[in-house]
């Protein structure tokens, strides 16, 4: 895997786990919130996505990361339920099994961004395109226009 796209899955397996761990805890621990509201806190930026393919690499990673802790959530509450001890344990080493990989992602997600998926993120979108689709003759006269403009500047 390329060091831009295990970045990439980094960053979206923190992105999602942060949100998805952040209202957990706020439903659990919401006496607390008042007091952590009161820290002033600053955003840091710990990474950019440059390319039109690194942003959905990116929305891939966050729906695989979303289905990954979903997972997880849903065979932790099958194992607490569970009453027979065999497919308990089977529960139980499943569980272990996925955890195991989403603390693998977590490190390496430390190891390329410098974060963890204890904390939260916010992805703010610096520069939009917009596309719509042209007959080849639209897209040459797009061109010759957009030629025209940039030389106008100059």
């Amino acid at each position: 895997m390329k060091k831009s796209s295990l970045a990439l899955v980094g960053l979206s397996a923190g992105l999602l786990a942060t949100s998805l761990l952040a209202a957990d805890t706020k439903k659990a621990a919401a006496p607390a919130a008042p007091a952590r509201a009161e820290k002033q806190q600053k955003l840091v930026r710990v990474g950019t996505l440059k390319t039109v393919e690194q942003n959905r690499e990116f929305q891939a990673a966050v729906q695989f990361m979303q289905a990954q802790r979903q997972a997880a959530v849903e065979l932790n509450a099958a194992h607490e339920k569970e009453t027979n001890p065999t497919k308990k344990k089977e529960l139980k080493t499943k569980l272990d099994e996925l955890m195991k990989n989403l603390n693998d992602n977590n490190e390496k997600m430390f190891k390329a961004f410098g974060f963890s998926l204890n904390r939260n993120y916010t992805l703010e979108v610096e520069t939009a395109h917009i596309y719509m689709f042209v007959s080849d003759e639209e897209a040459a006269q797009f061109e010759k226009d957009q030629a025209a403009a940039a030389a106008k500047k100059k």
